[in-house]
């Protein structure tokens, strides 16, 4: 009994101790592969946040966008430095590889960021041929790296596992023959071996989540959307759903109560945005006061957009720290997923939908690839109309189109509209649908439009220093009534060039003027004081009140063409019209008529009492030195037009009024 014993325990202990050799260096080679995968995550998290940067500088090229883009290369830099020094091996091959690509990506992204800051023309050359190619080929490369490091830590984890299952069953054998002794060594094992796997735990945990918030890391996040895109497959009724969301006034938080206060709220934004969320979903902080939620399965937008509006809701809560109370709210844009879209595709629609949210600062935003600016096409095009504007457009590629607004009472073209194409280089001619989107959501419409009151301004004058004066109805942004720069420009384009301020009139939508309608009332009244005309454009399409409409300071009402397309032919259209020109008349303006595209509508605008009309029945919108042909036309076709039915025109010698 006792050499069996003997036996026994120098078994156990033989095997004990190889078990022991088994689990360390399973332990070791497992704690290798994590920090491995730690580091590569962590390159791969700083190139994305140095690309990010990169492009936030070409939209928006300041000292603080090149600053970002600096620090996030240097962190980039670093991280792949480190990878270098802490690997071995393959491992050091690697990283030794990724860091040849960071260089050469960074180079590439200097020499774009000052291609921008200089508004080289060639900026857009080097960015798709060498700027993007480097970061694609770069980006591939890390996450690559970085899935096969992940992966290989947690076949490692599973070699622990293993090695604590047959250790586990030998254990077990050994408790038959020696139950004292056994089940004393079994209870010392057992504690190793969850001292380890706890360590390895924590290990995972702490390279998946934000150790502040206790939140989802980028690395987490990235395989969690993964995931769910996966999952929903090409089901409409199972799509992912991308929120970005990006604190507004949280520098202040730091710089006022300090870092720790402004820990306090990143924690608490976290907590808020769990409660809005449902249990599968994950809540992710990105980094700095980024932050992102997936959803990971919603059934409609109208859905997806309800708690969008809650995460907003809850954002603009303030904040109760222990220093005192922070005012903080956030900028929320959504993207939804689609069959075929990629997890990248989804991150940066959300990026692009946050950016609008937060320029137009209505704090949350649905993307639309029809107004947000993401798409290389619409980036490019942005870039030109901004070099444009800041270079004050030396090629002339800005043109005005005019079309002529012919006088019911005479048959003449007393005023003209002017309707901005643009001479694209590369793309042609290009119409106002093609670029006033991308002017407005990257905030151009102010620019712009000051660019193009200019030129009509200046065109104007020109026409009437020949002695054939021409009123020319100047569309005006509605962000330019909130614009303290407005009255001024509109005083300096006219002082520039001597138009008489009557000749020119600047038509405002109907729905711009509601925004503040006190503040707008104030800027008309003063542009009106000048001697300047105004015009309520679109009317029939906004939701001004009659007693808004009754205080508006105005000279011409514009009935929009959708109330004059069909007038021919739907009664209800023809007694909505008379009714806007009798309002109108009794408030003391004159009424135009846009869209008028066939001579029975303008018998019967005629019959209605409509003072003016414009649309293509009569003339298209013509280049300046083309637009006295096209008056001459325009005043023959309405004389034709209209004789029959009034028998009261002036004599044919005042045919154009021009």
């Amino acid at each position: 009994m006792t050499a069996a014993l003997a036996a026994v325990l120098c078994g156990l202990g033989a095997f004990t101790l190889w078990g022991t050799l088994q689990a360390t260096h399973a332990t070791e080679a497992q704690s290798k592969a994590l920090v491995l995968d730690a580091i590569f995550s962590e390159a791969s998290a700083a190139v994305a946040v140095q690309e990010m940067q990169a492009r936030h500088y070409q939209l928006e090229p300041s000292v603080a966008s090149r600053e970002r883009y600096l620090d996030s290369a240097a962190q980039a830099d670093g991280a792949l430095r480190r990878a270098v020094e802490l690997s071995t091996g393959d491992a050091r091959e690697d990283a030794l590889r990724l860091q040849a690509e960071q260089s050469a990506y960074r180079q590439a992204a200097d020499q774009l960021i000052v291609m921008v800051t200089d508004r080289d023309p060639d900026a857009i050359k080097q960015d798709r041929l060498e700027v993007t190619p480097a970061y694609y080929t770069l980006q591939h490369d890390i996450t690559e790296v970085s899935r096969s490091y992940h992966s290989l830590a947690q076949k490692r984890v599973a070699d622990l596992r293993n090695v604590q299952t047959r250790i586990f069953a030998a254990t077990m054998v050994g408790f038959a023959v020696g139950l004292a002794l056994v089940a004393a060594i079994w209870r010392v094992m057992l504690a190793y071996q969850r001292r380890v796997v706890e360590h390895a735990r924590a290990s995972q945990r702490q390279a998946l989540h934000d150790p502040l918030t206790g939140l989802a890391n980028r690395l987490l996040f990235q395989q969690r959307l993964d995931d769910a895109i996966e999952a929903a497959g090409a089901d409409p009724d199972r799509r992912p759903a991308v929120m970005l969301i990006d604190m507004n006034g949280f520098k202040a938080v730091n710089d006022t109560l300090g870092h720790h206060a402004g820990d306090e709220v990143l924690i608490q934004t976290g907590n808020r945005l769990r409660k809005v969320c449902g249990e599968r979903d994950t809540v992710a902080r990105l980094g700095g006061d980024e932050f992102a939620v997936l959803l990971r399965s919603v059934s409609t937008v109208e859905a997806a957009l309800e708690i969008a509006e809650r995460a907003g809701g809850a954002l603009r809560r303030n904040f109760l720290l222990p220093v005192g109370s922070a005012a903080v709210s956030g900028s929320v844009g959504m993207a939804l997923g689609a069959p075929g879209s990629s997890a990248e595709d989804m991150l940066r629609h959300a990026d692009a939908a946050m950016y609008r949210a937060k320029s137009s600062g209505k704090g949350v935003a649905l993307y639309d690839p029809e107004i947000d600016i993401d798409q290389p096409g619409r980036m490019a095009l942005f870039a030109d109309l901004r070099t444009l504007l800041t270079d004050g457009d030396p090629d002339g590629q800005l043109v005005l189109y005019y079309q002529p607004q012919v006088s019911i009472a005479d048959a003449a073209v007393p005023a003209v509209e002017a309707l901005v194409r643009w001479r694209h280089p590369q793309m042609g001619l290009l119409s106002p649908d093609a670029f006033l989107g991308v002017a407005e959501t990257g905030g151009l419409e102010l620019p712009l439009t000051y660019h193009l009151l200019r030129i009509g301004v200046a065109e104007a004058a020109g026409w009437n220093a020949q002695g054939r004066p021409l009123t020319v109805s100047v569309n005006v942004s509605p962000n330019c009534l909130l614009d303290d720069a407005f009255v001024g420009q509109v005083r300096g384009a006219l002082t520039d060039t001597g138009l008489p301020p009557h000749l020119l009139r600047l038509e405002i939508t109907e729905s711009g003027m509601t925004t503040d309608p006190d503040r707008a009332q104030e800027v008309l009244r003063r542009i009106r004081n000048d001697g300047v005309q105004v015009s309520i454009d679109d009317f029939g399409t906004g939701f001004s009140s009659l007693n808004q409409l009754k205080l508006l300071t105005a000279d011409e009402l514009k009935i929009d063409r959708i109330f004059i397309q069909d007038l021919a032919t739907d009664p209800g259209d023809a007694i909505l019209v008379r009714s806007a020109i009798e309002l109108a008349h009794n408030l003391g303006l004159f009424v135009t008529a846009e869209g008028v595209e066939d001579l029975t509508a303008l018998a019967m605008l005629a019959d209605l009492g409509c003072d003016q009309v414009q649309g293509f029945a009569l003339a298209r919108p013509v280049p300046a030195d083309a637009l006295f042909a096209e008056c001459a036309k325009a005043a023959r076709i309405a004389r034709s037009a209209l004789k029959p039915a009034s028998g009261h025109l002036p004599p044919a010698e005042v045919e154009a009024g021009v």
